[in-house]
């Protein structure tokens, strides 16, 4: 690939991200609200203390400014410390930017819709993939998001008395995210897509070549 051929990728990639936003943008609150049952289900089963409860939340100084929040109501005691505990029927909330959240899935379709094919069937086959794996994207990084923020909480509480609470696995995982494992787990949800789009097209192929 010689220089013009890459700095014209390059623009491609610019302008698909710049769509891509602006779809995110316009179209991000409609995809994260259908996405909510399953996401409550996953979040139930990462701490079965609370009740959840979630919704998108609209910026006052801004009408394209969205949050999801993120309401918890404890069933349960929730152990902090030796001498603390949260009793039930305490409200907790948590949010996160709308557009935060969903910065791996622009990177995923950006990579998608620039990558060199040979026939637009295939382009098509590549966005289908990537619709399917942009949605096990967001449920592997809002859930612990949101939970790992109540929970930051819960730590900084516990560290001021003796036998302070455990820290659940989703801790550490939001911080991998936040420090560059979202983008990661778009580029390599577009990289499974790729692959996956191979395997599919070499199998209709030597089937095609069979019945021949």
């Amino acid at each position: 690939m010689n220089r013009r051929d890459l700095i014209f990728l390059a623009l491609k990639g610019l302008l698909a991200w710049l769509i891509l936003s602006g779809l995110v943008l316009y179209f991000g609150e409609w995809l994260v609200k259908g996405l909510f049952p399953v996401i409550r289900a996953v979040m139930m089963m990462m701490s079965q203390e609370l009740s959840l409860n979630l919704k998108v939340v609209k910026s006052a100084q801004s009408q394209l400014d969205y949050s999801i929040e993120l309401s918890a109501w404890v069933l349960r005691p929730v152990y902090i410390n030796a001498k603390l505990v949260i009793p039930p029927g305490t409200d907790l909330k948590s949010s996160i930017h709308l557009l935060h959240s969903l910065v791996p899935l622009v990177i995923e379709g950006s990579i998608l819709l620039v990558w060199p094919v040979q026939r637009w069937p295939q382009r098509l086959l590549l966005i289908v993939l990537g619709l399917l794996t942009a949605v096990l994207v967001i449920i592997a990084i809002l859930p612990a998001h949101l939970l790992g923020i109540l929970e930051m909480s819960f730590q900084d509480m516990a560290l001021t008395g003796q036998n302070p609470r455990p820290i659940p696995w989703f801790v550490d995982w939001m911080v991998f995210c936040e420090m560059g494992g979202r983008w990661l787990l778009g580029i390599t949800a577009a990289w499974l897509c790729i692959q996956l789009q191979r395997r599919l097209i070499r199998g209709v192929q030597v089937n095609v070549t069979s019945m021949q």
